[in-house]
């Protein structure tokens, strides 16, 4: 069906002239975050028309070298802000006012708010043509309704836009989990996953596959819904989970906070996420998840199972459209076989997530504010010789499929080195992939100390490599740095401060010509300065006609 049943019977004008084809929707599970709009393809191209969905007038205008790239935002008389973001361009005299903010302030980045008086907007008009910048993946144009008061986005696909939907969502896994010491499934205090199959119209677990637990157990699962047109993988609008009938679990995806979006790791399974990169929604909620999307008079809690009955799980997933779709199964409740001794972690200390936690053990110093975790911790605290480069040994601090809502605080003691030196050092990291990368963090007192949102392992690194600077030609240039990430870059042709557009994930520096602001038929002299997170510079010095 089309969605045709608006919020406040709303019906707003289509952003694109092309036929609305979408490869992300509202609420979907991204890094840290929920999508807070929707994407719109773009034929796998740029410089489609972008018009304003509504009267109204600009509000803000952002560009900036990741997130949304070069965004605009319209406000409208009905309470609602329309987003629109990736934007390879604005229109000409948008474009020209942005180009002397950016010149005012000697700066690509810029977030500008404007008055309702400076470019008023009628439904339907042009405003700017469709890209590819920021952190985008491929050309699309990423669009949000947001409530103008406070700010949060809302589920575009609510209104009355004309996006085809007859797909209904589709299971792909199954996720079971002792929550404690005291419980099991299958006889073992491991985690159970099973790939889910399609049977008359239901999705099950494949025939002949056993399920016992007992005592308290977590389930997740990894669901996706889909919408005619493409297959891209798309968040749920509304998931439900009922045992024996009697429904247990719920939450829907209409509003979100920007403040709150970050306990989406509180919402995930987020150790599958981290070890298999599958994305499963929770069906229950962690005792500091304050996220609003939940059922206000459901409990929400982990099943306990009492081994003398089976339990029939049922869970439903739904989209805005009113498809559906059901995964079935059914849970044995058995006894608690003897349990394993718990392996040596190292230094472990229980934490509780609602105080202050801190830990010290030689060089390491921690200290985490409270409700920085989502749920009571038992915090291990291991290290392993240095390595790559590392000046000290890596300390392993909890593990990374624990998440971190609040920043905290880690100090690693500096080796000695000359206090030149001390401006250069950070901490380092690996990947998934064993690379090194920075942590951050910087010098103070015979410590290294950075404001972290992650367990993992850290060592305390030297970083004293500039950027590179490699020219391609017509006014181009890959820039990149070893470690520590680009930090600023700053152009001057003939001594002047120059306009150059920042692309992070393609490396690429560039300046596009200005006519208005050198003159043409004659040499130029460039100076482009790029700097990284620890203060190295690198110097471009060249001579250019135009």
């Amino acid at each position: 069906m089309l969605y045709s049943i608006g919020q406040d019977g709303i019906q707003f004008h289509p952003p694109v002239k092309i036929p609305m084809y979408l490869s992300g929707n509202f609420g979907e599970i991204r890094g840290d975050h929920f999508h807070s709009g929707i994407d719109i393809k773009t034929q796998g191209t740029t410089g489609h028309h972008i018009s304003s969905v509504e009267k109204g007038y600009v509000s803000r205008i952002k560009v900036q070298a990741n997130g949304y790239g070069k965004s605009i935002y319209v406000s409208h008389p009905n309470g609602y802000t329309s987003v629109y973001g990736h934007l390879d361009r604005y229109r000409e005299d948008i474009a020209a006012y942005v180009n002397r903010m950016q010149y005012k302030k000697q700066s690509h980045t810029v977030d500008l708010y404007l008055n309702k008086s400076t470019f008023p907007l009628e439904k339907g008009e042009f405003i700017a043509y469709s890209g590819n910048t920021g952190s985008s993946s491929g050309p699309h144009l990423h669009f949000e309704i947001r409530s103008t008061a406070q700010q949060h986005p809302t589920n575009v696909l609510s209104y009355n836009l004309e996006i085809k939907d007859q797909l209904a969502p589709r299971f792909h896994s199954l996720f079971l989990y002792p929550m404690n010491t005291l419980s099991q499934i299958n006889g073992k205090a491991e985690r159970f996953s099973s790939k889910v199959v399609r049977d008359k119209g239901i999705y099950t677990i494949p025939y002949g596959t056993t399920v016992e637990a007992s005592g308290t157990l977590g389930i997740s699962v990894e669901v996706f819904d889909y919408l005619d047109g493409a297959s891209n993988r798309c968040g749920i609008h509304t998931l439900e989970m009922y045992v024996d009938n009697k429904l247990s679990y719920s939450h829907v995806m209409d509003e979100f906070s920007f403040s709150e979006t970050r306990y989406i790791n509180a919402h995930i399974d987020y150790e599958e996420r981290i070890k298999s990169g599958k994305k499963a929604h929770r069906l229950h909620r962690l005792p500091n998840d304050r996220l609003r999307i939940y059922s206000q008079t459901l409990e929400n809690k982990p099943l306990l199972v009492d081994e003398s009955r089976s339990y029939a799980v049922r869970i439903v997933a739904s989209d805005v459209a009113g498809n559906s779709s059901t995964l079935e199964f059914t849970l044995k409740g058995s006894e608690l076989s003897n349990a394993a001794p718990p392996s040596d972690k190292g230094d472990n200390i229980f934490m509780k997530y609602a105080q202050v936690n801190s830990f010290e053990k030689g060089p390491v110093q921690l200290e985490i504010p409270a409700n920085s975790l989502y749920q009571d911790l038992d915090f291990s605290f291991q290290s392993s010789p240095p390595a790559d480069g590392s000046l000290t040994p890596f300390y392993q601090i909890a593990t990374r499929e624990v998440p971190v809502h609040k920043a905290y605080t880690l100090s690693i003691k500096s080796p000695d080195l000359d206090p030149s030196l001390h401006k250069r050092l950070l901490l380092i990291s690996h990947t998934d992939k064993g690379e090194v990368v920075s942590a951050g963090g910087e010098y103070q007192d015979g410590h290294v100390v950075a404001k972290l949102r992650n367990f993992g392992e850290f060592a305390v690194g030297l970083d004293t490599i500039a950027p590179e600077i490699t020219p391609l030609g017509n006014m181009r240039f890959i820039i990149s740095d070893e470690l520590s990430g680009i930090a600023k870059y700053e152009g001057y042709i003939d001594n002047q401060w120059a306009l150059f557009e920042y692309d992070p994930k393609n490396n690429l520096l560039f300046y596009l010509y200005d006519e208005q602001r050198i003159s043409k038929g004659s040499e130029h002299e460039l100076e482009l300065y790029v700097s990284d997170e620890k203060g190295n510079v690198n110097l471009l010095h060249t001579t250019f006609n135009w």
